[in-house]
């Protein structure tokens, strides 16, 4: 069996996805929460984000993975947020917290580069297999790329937003990929 990975990519393992494995047993809720952030561009919109399971959200911010009841994280955003229902899984959410938190430590936070949706992919795929709709993140890989390319980003916010060099060796495929070893290894609780 295969596990998608950006690009087309495809992973060998030899697991089943941990939706699969609550057909016949209780499983844990998953939602994804999104709130709009600013008018956006024309086919571009920044998302804040976060994933909910057991009604415990888990978010990603400058003190790493916060959780806890409620929508906490999307309180203070001006536009609705939307929660989508992604499924169940047999994982809790608290072995999702402890094996991510090692990517996601307080203070790597980049806006651009590792930021609540980079949390959310990686989220969603160690909780049911599934990756973030990149429309998501749409907006931060346009910035992304022109602030890399002339740190235009720096230059339009009057050098409000710096690079986090904390954040510089991070990748999400990389962490989807350490998420494929830890899943399919025999010493893996959920």
């Amino acid at each position: 069996m295969g596990a998608a990975l950006g690009g087309g990519e495809m992973e060998e393992t030899d697991r089943r996805p941990a939706a699969f494995q609550t057909l016949y047993t209780a499983g844990h809720r998953v939602e994804l929460a999104a709130t709009k952030l600013g008018p956006g561009l024309p086919g571009f919109q920044a998302y804040h984000t976060s994933v909910v399971v057991d009604d415990i959200e888990f978010a990603f911010s400058g003190d790493g993975i916060c959780y806890g009841p409620g929508l906490m994280s999307h309180r203070m955003l001006p536009d609705e947020v939307k929660v989508t229902y992604m499924g169940l899984t047999s994982i809790t959410g608290d072995s999702m917290r402890s094996t991510l938190k090692q990517f996601f430590d307080r203070g790597t936070y980049d806006l651009l580069r590792k930021n609540c949706n980079s949390f959310s992919d990686c989220s969603l795929y160690f909780l049911l297999d599934c990756r973030l709709d990149p429309g998501y993140r749409g907006l931060e890989q346009l910035g992304h790329m022109a602030d890399k390319r002339g740190g235009i980003v720096q230059a339009i916010t009057g050098g409000d937003y710096r690079p986090n060099v904390k954040a510089n060796e991070f990748s999400v495929e990389r962490c989807i990929r350490h998420v494929n070893k830890i899943k399919s290894g025999p010493l893996f609780v959920k």
